[in-house]
């Protein structure tokens, strides 16, 4: 029988028991799931990770203690689990590219399990390799986790940058399984933000539980829009600036994935270019507006490819003022600037929903942006957006030549 068929048999009936997560962060009952976890990690751990290594060796030896240290957590003595997932993370190796992000040229020594779990749908180990890199003339480490019978994520950790590795691996069916690292600091996270009668938004936050061996494990659904921060103190319920720990999926490049919310992908305007030459605001990024906002605790952080998408849509105002439209969570944002670039006002819309044009009212009499990608739009017929004068009550939208009123608040 292959693999994965016993494995699938023998955890057809699997339930979770109450309390699992407890007991797993105290170590775990290791000759209650004994039987079950070797049967499982043989497959939880099939995944690949690369395609063309050299196995060779290297003059300089990686300083990482993870590379040589004893395997910790609830199986760490099941040498037979340990034994096939060095060899299961070997022979993966065939069948997954690196990734633009991975500047890897060769693997220059056996994988090391550092640490060993369980979750809600099996077992999991974190497994550590050194590699050599063409960005660097130090050895790097390959850190992955593998869990829910596939390499979850893996990261390339340089030796002078170890202070920028990630150490968060998100997994699961639905995505709302977490394995965080704290890597010697404090991991607070914070779930469901709310937002005021001032459009603010607030979090609470709490320190992560974790393992003697640094290792945090939660389960949060992702409608709940987890963040984790690693640092030295408990972000303020009101700080949005804090830099949050991403998630491998937020820029997934192994395979094309379409962006979440609308599914737009572009950059357009809703009016045409002032005919002024100069303008400081014209070269602002979305991610500077974004930050703009956050910094008023009006937009949340973001910190997974749901919450961001790839489009935008700006405009000339009558005041001489630039402003840009954006989706962020489900929802529409808008900023304005004045001419030299200076933040002048932010704008929290309504919901942006797929298939329907986004409309943003904005302040001060400066009209109303609709936009619909790859439409016509308003009487002078504009490609994707318009720009609505002040006063506007409807406004026609024509796509693939079919029109459509769209009534404006």
């Amino acid at each position: 029988m292959e693999l994965k068929q016993a494995m699938e048999a023998a955890t057809a009936e699997l339930d979770v028991r109450p309390g699992f997560v407890g007991d797993v962060m105290a170590g775990g009952r290791r000759r209650h799931t004994r039987r079950l976890v070797t049967v499982t990690a043989v497959v939880a751990l099939l995944a690949g990770v690369t395609t063309g290594v050299v196995l060779t060796r290297s003059t300089e030896r990686s300083a990482d203690p993870r590379l040589t240290a004893a395997t910790t957590g609830p199986f760490a003595g099941d040498t037979e689990l340990i034994a096939t997932a060095s060899h299961l993370w070997s022979e993966a190796q065939k069948d997954e590219p690196w990734k633009q992000d991975e500047p890897v040229t060769e693997v220059s020594s056996e994988p090391n399990v550092f640490w060993t779990g369980q979750t809600p749908t099996g077992p999991a180990a974190l497994v550590a390799q050194e590699v050599r890199v063409r960005t660097s003339e130090h050895p790097a480490t390959l850190v992955g986790l593998v869990a829910d019978g596939k390499v979850v994520d893996r990261e390339v950790v340089l030796s002078e940058a170890r202070d920028r590795e990630a150490g968060l691996y998100r997994f699961g069916p639905v995505g709302d399984q977490y394995v965080v690292l704290t890597l010697g600091r404090t991991v607070s996270w914070s779930q469901s933000p709310k937002r005021g009668p001032d459009n603010r938004l607030t979090r609470t936050w709490a320190s992560a539980p974790h393992d003697e061996d640094g290792v945090v494990f939660t389960v949060a659904p992702p409608e709940e829009r987890p963040v984790f921060v690693r640092g030295d103190s408990v972000p303020r319920s009101d700080d949005f600036t804090q830099p949050a720990i991403i998630t491998g999926a937020l820029r997934p490049d192994r395979r094309f994935v379409p962006h979440p919310g609308n599914g737009w992908s572009g950059q357009f305007c809703a009016t045409d270019f002032p005919e002024r030459k100069t303008y400081s605001g014209q070269g602002l990024k979305l991610q500077e507006v974004q930050h703009e906002l956050q910094k008023r605790a009006l937009l949340d952080y973001i910190a997974s490819w749901e919450a961001t998408t790839d489009w935008s849509v700006c405009a000339w105002l009558p005041d001489g003022r630039y402003a840009l439209m954006f989706e962020s969570l489900g929802d529409l944002y808008g900023a304005l600037y004045q001419p030299d670039g200076t933040f002048s006002a932010a704008v929290v819309g309504g919901k942006a929903v797929k298939g329907e044009p986004a409309v943003l009212p904005l302040p001060d009499g400066q009209g109303t942006i609709v936009a619909d990608f790859n439409a016509v739009v308003g009487p002078q017929e504009r490609d994707h957006a318009w720009l609505a004068p002040s006063g506007t009550k409807e406004v026609t939208v024509r796509q693939k030549g079919v029109p459509r009123v769209i009534q404006l608040p």
